[in-house]
């Protein structure tokens, strides 16, 4: 089976965004981040090579062919992760206001043994898809898949394996983020007044807050004292 596309797609929580480590942006670096355009994919890839990690999800695009003279089934997806405590270097925080075919499936990391489960909408997922259904691909057909990873307790690096029945033997496709593992992070939070969970600023090295929280500078990024802001 070949692989035409990996790529990791802008999480719905964007561009809200968490870093292993401490980041103190100078004023250069800061004014460079807020000429690009808010939610820009310049933005977005600014970010990332800084090494800012997806927050709660990571949704991640994959597009495989048949390659054999033969069909081939896809009889499952797997995860392979490794998890720890969530990030606590550094908060970029910005809320916001409210073809082909493609197959939609869910990893929950904070399940033990977590499996490739339907997606019925952004809130509610379904059943293990692989239970009831395989894929078959015939040469040159393709299938894209839309994996959405998440988490609310931990931080996470995995890999995705795909099972391919190949004329009788079960082989492995390994996937990762080109060589590297796919990373994910829970929020840091605390209850608030109500009980409810809320960002707890204060676990975080470096905190900027942008968008909705910064209306009177246009929702561009600034610096905050992490332990200065209340949980939200």
């Amino acid at each position: 089976m070949g692989v035409d596309l990996v790529r990791l797609e802008r999480s719905r929580s964007a561009p809200t965004w968490t870093f292993p480590h401490a980041i103190r942006l100078s004023d250069s670096e800061l004014g460079r981040l807020n000429e690009m355009s808010s939610y820009s994919e310049e933005q977005h890839q600014w970010l990332r090579r800084k090494g800012a990690v997806d927050p709660v999800d990571t949704n991640i695009k994959i597009v495989v062919h048949g390659n054999r003279d033969r069909p081939v089934r896809i009889v499952d997806m797997k995860v392979v992760p490794r998890c720890g405590a969530p990030l606590s270097g550094t908060l970029f925080e910005s809320p916001t206001a409210g073809s082909e075919e493609s197959v939609q499936l869910g990893f929950d990391l904070d399940e033990e043994s977590p499996r490739a489960r339907t997606i019925v909408n952004k809130s509610r997922w379904g059943g293990d898809y692989f239970q009831r259904k395989t894929i078959s691909l015939k040469r040159d057909e393709e299938i894209a898949f839309q994996v959405l990873a998440r988490t609310l307790k931990h931080y996470c690096e995995f890999s995705l394996a795909l099972e391919i029945l190949d004329n009788g033997t079960l082989v492995r496709q390994a996937i990762d983020d080109h060589g590297k593992p796919f990373k994910v992070s829970a929020l840091r939070t605390r209850p608030d007044e109500y009980g409810t969970p809320a960002t707890d600023y204060a676990a975080y090295r470096e905190v900027y807050v942008g968008g909705l929280m910064n209306l009177e500078n246009d929702g561009k990024w600034r610096r905050e004292d992490p332990g200065a802001r209340r949980p939200a």
